[in-house]
């Protein structure tokens, strides 16, 4: 990288200035008269240990939190922020380093995420959208489309999605949040490129990172943070990356890397032709007690999926693994650590926590079996020993109760190490912990694994700065296209020597030289989803029609006319209560009471035309009955806090009741109603009115999903509320909207059962079309290109339901059975949407 500095100089005119910032939380005191002035057109870094305050000065800068004390300057104008809509309002926007994004969106819907084009009545303008998205893109360097899906792009490529994001707000102020931790060399150069046109272009840059080389390089100025306090800001070539460090940890650290010399034991683990698809190639190693192996390569050389072959949690193609010895085949990481594994993974949060929980919970949740007896939990000790781990680690601040979520990414980083040591483990494999940790966290993870190899462990050590594998490892391995290039002893391994067989050099080359390291470009690595999700779809598909043709076989009246258009009827009812399940779990909730809302809807409409009300008044009725029934379960859940299952299942008791004292237990049957009755028994030619009006509902709905403001905000808050919080979605309104709509629509769904039966049961068959409802919704999920809730699927997969039904009693299966068939269909569809959310890492290992 080159220095320059002087491209562009600052304008000497402050664009944004906290004056003496103050924040607690709980009486722990996070800042502390902060006061801090950035320059109009400067790339300003912001730099610090973990819990030093970064990150809440920059929620505070950005809206997401208040402070208790001090004030907020923008170009000489007092703001106050009181959400990220007023922070953006005000030109100042933040690129996240967990890259808030809703996986299941296309780059265009990310992108616009909050600030949605239109053309009236909320309908969006895509046409419009995808042009600009394509123009960001092209800004930032991508090379990818505006149409794919964020799932399948790699780390490098959703931090162009969410720089491009930034840049579409038209920002005065980018906060820029760690945002080369998990790029390749080649990508942060044009991550650099992009930094430094947008300061020359005017855009002030906040610039967050604990990589202190890139600092000194990039930034005009540094301003140091510790304990929440300011310590100094200088301009960035007049100091230098000792000094920096010195002020970051208040002390002299004269050893970065800790590493001791220790006693190399037998060999351990021993790996010979692994294979792992296309992704491994046949790797031979072998790991001893007391060592440090470095895995070290550039993105895409497959050393994380190294890993996840190892403990099981991805197939191997061929090769064996020994252990003690003994064969290693863990069908499952739960499996491996019982064989004496511990993967430390690279998502701390996603795979490594479960952040709702407590530091304690944490620490002790894969050895729990330690602290209890006879399945009872000794909670004194339990305390005691996750205490001393707290102040063996120096997690900050030093509190058991703390949840883990609210900690910082280096505190984070040391309980999923720490949780580990504790256990019988005796292959630690370390991938990428230090990525967005401080330096001093780095060291005492450095000291931490010094210690396991003292006590006998052996470690893998996967990481892709070379400087920490010189520094730390006994030998090193490096990894090109799925192959050991080259293995390395001690006095062998530095940070070019690394670098030229990481890059596939064969021969000795200026090329390893580390002043030409920007110019060698990192493989895609791109998780590409698109043929697991084909082959989900198709399986689905084909699963469905291979048990419709066996039913066929075995009662050949199932595919008569008669039946088919019995079954399209049948299935319409299912369908449109499935209809408004599926709109509440959209937006990410629950509604148990959907059968019995449903039901009761049928009975207020049977008894109001029985009471002489005409048909267009008995609809009427019923559909407003199911909205008040949606507004009541989003009421309970937005006002009263309640969690949705618990609050619809109230819901549902109440529904159930009511029903009972509506209809006295008796059935209300309908007669010479023949206008109402076409609803769920007429035909338009030869097909049921009752279709049409589902599948007419179907599409109308789907366009609201799909093509309005409400729908895509709508699936934001479901599929990832953190990132649409981010980008100003609040929750509230559309979380109503969908138990609203929803209720709305199954109490269309009972003016259709009411037609359908000519009246209301006495009997209780709400539970029955939930648990249908349930099945058609996830397993629904299965047939949508995106992986998501969608209500097309959901309609193909209740017709489905509805003929499966109807099958089995004409191949002579007795009615009573088909809940217990229903609830099998129910936990395989469930069963099949986890399986593909399912993420590999630490979480499941427990």
């Amino acid at each position: 990288m080159s220095n320059q500095h002087d491209a562009m100089k600052p304008s000497g005119a402050t664009i944004l200035e906290c004056r003496s910032i103050r924040k607690e939380f709980a009486g722990i005191v996070a800042l502390s008269d902060v006061s801090l002035a950035v320059e109009k057109g400067e790339i300003h870094a912001l730099v610090g240990q973990n819990g030093a305050g970064k990150s809440t000065l920059v929620k505070i800068l950005t809206g997401v939190y208040q402070p208790d004390a001090g004030t907020i300057d923008v170009a000489g104008k007092p703001i106050r922020m009181r959400g990220p809509n007023d922070a953006e309002a005000n030109g100042i926007v933040i690129v996240h380093q967990d890259q808030a994004l809703v996986a299941q969106f296309d780059v265009t819907q990310n992108i616009f995420l909050g600030q949605e084009r239109t053309r009236g009545a909320g309908i969006l303008d895509f046409a419009t959208m995808r042009a600009a998205t394509q123009a960001a893109l092209d800004r930032v360097g991508a090379s990818f489309s505006p149409d794919v899906l964020v799932g399948d792009l790699t780390v490098a490529q959703r931090e162009q999605v969410s720089i491009a994001a930034a840049l579409m707000r038209e920002p005065r102020v980018l906060i820029l949040d760690e945002p080369t931790a998990s790029l390749s060399e080649a990508e942060s150069e044009q991550l650099f490129q992009v930094v430094r046109a947008l300061r020359d272009g005017g855009v002030t840059i906040i610039y967050i990172s604990h990589y202190l080389d890139e600092v000194l390089d990039l930034v005009d100025r540094v301003t140091i943070l510790r304990d929440g306090k300011l310590v100094a800001t200088l301009p960035a070539n007049e100091t230098s990356r000792g000094d920096i460090i010195g002020m970051m940890v208040g002390r002299d650290i004269s050893q970065l890397y800790p590493k001791e010399e220790v006693s190399i034991g037998e060999p351990i683990l021993i790996v010979e032709g692994l294979s792992q698809g296309t992704a491994l190639g046949g790797v031979d190693l072998t790991l001893r007690r007391g060592e440090i192996l470095g895995l070290a390569g550039l993105v895409g050389a497959g050393r994380t999926e190294l890993a996840m072959a190892l403990i099981g949690a991805l197939p191997r193609s061929a090769g064996t693994v020994t252990l003690h010895g003994k064969p290693s085949t863990p069908s499952s990481p739960r499996q491996a650590k019982q064989e004496g594994f511990a993967l430390i993974p690279e998502d701390r949060r996603h795979e490594g926590l479960v952040l709702d929980m407590s530091v304690r919970d944490n620490l002790t949740l894969p050895n729990i079996s330690r602290w209890s007896a006879f399945g009872l939990l000794d909670v004194r000790r339990e305390n005691r020993d996750a205490a001393e781990l707290v102040r063996r680690l120096a997690i900050q601040p030093p509190r058991i109760g703390q949840i883990a979520r609210y900690l910082s990414g280096g505190n984070q980083q040391k309980i999923v190490i720490g949780r580990w040591l504790m256990g019988d483990a005796e292959v630690f494999i370390f991938d990428e912990p230090t990525t967005g940790v401080d330096v001093g966290s780095k060291v005492e993870i450095y000291r931490q694994m010094v210690e396991l190899a003292k006590r006998g462990a052996a470690i893998i050590f996967i990481s892709s700065d070379f400087e920490e594998i010189a520094g730390m490892c006994d030998r090193a391995a490096v990894m090109h296209k799925g192959r050991i290039s080259k293995f390395l002893e001690r006095p062998e391994i530095d940070a070019a020597a690394l670098l030229f067989w990481a890059s596939g050099n064969t021969t000795p080359s200026s090329a390893a030289m580390p002043g030409n390291a920007h110019s060698l470009s990192a493989n895609d690595g791109r998780t590409d989803w698109t043929m697991t999700s084909l082959l989900t779809r198709w399986g689905t598909i084909a699963g469905m029609l291979v048990t419709l043709a066996l039913i066929g076989v075995v009662a050949p009246h199932f595919f008569s006319p008669g039946n088919v258009f019995d079954l399209l009827k049948q299935g319409s009812v299912l369908g449109f209560i499935a209809l408004g399940l599926t709109v509440v779990l959209i937006a990410g909730g629950f509604d148990m009471s959907a059968g019995a809302i449903s039901q009761l809807a049928t009975n207020l409409v049977a008894g109001a035309l029985i009471g002489g009300m005409s048909a267009a008044i008995g609809i009427l009725f019923g559909a407003l009955a199911g909205l008040a029934a949606g507004m009541f379960n989003a009421l309970l859940v937005l006002v009263f806090r309640m969690p949705p299952f618990v609050a619809t299942l109230g819901t549902m008791f109440v529904a159930m009741g009511a029903t009972l004292l509506y209809n006295g237990g008796q059935a209300l049957t309908l007669a010479s109603q023949p206008g109402f009755f076409f609803i769920g028994q007429g035909y338009v030619g030869p097909v049921p009115f009752v279709f049409i009006l589902l599948i007419a509902s179907t599409i109308c709905l789907h366009g609201v999903l799909r093509r309005t403001r409400l729908g895509w905000r709508m699936y934001a808050v479901g599929q990832n509320l953190p990132a649409a919080q981010l980008r100003g979605v609040d929750q509230a309104p559309y979380t109503f909207a969908s138990f609203a709509l929803g209720g709305l629509i199954l109490g269309v769904s009972g003016v259709v059962l009411a037609s359908y039966s000519y009246g209301a049961s006495a009997l209780a068959t709400g539970i029955d079309f939930l648990i249908s409802a349930l099945a058609a919704s996830f397993l629904g999920s299965t047939l949508s290109r995106r992986r998501d809730l969608n209500v097309i699927g959901t309609v193909v997969i209740a017709l489905f339901l509805a003929s499966l039904s109807n099958g089995l009693i004409l191949m002579g299966i007795s009615s009573q059975a088909l809940p217990a068939i229903q609830g099998i269909v129910l936990v395989m569809a469930t069963a099949v949407g986890v399986v593909r959310r399912r993420e590999i890492g630490q979480v499941t290992i427990f």
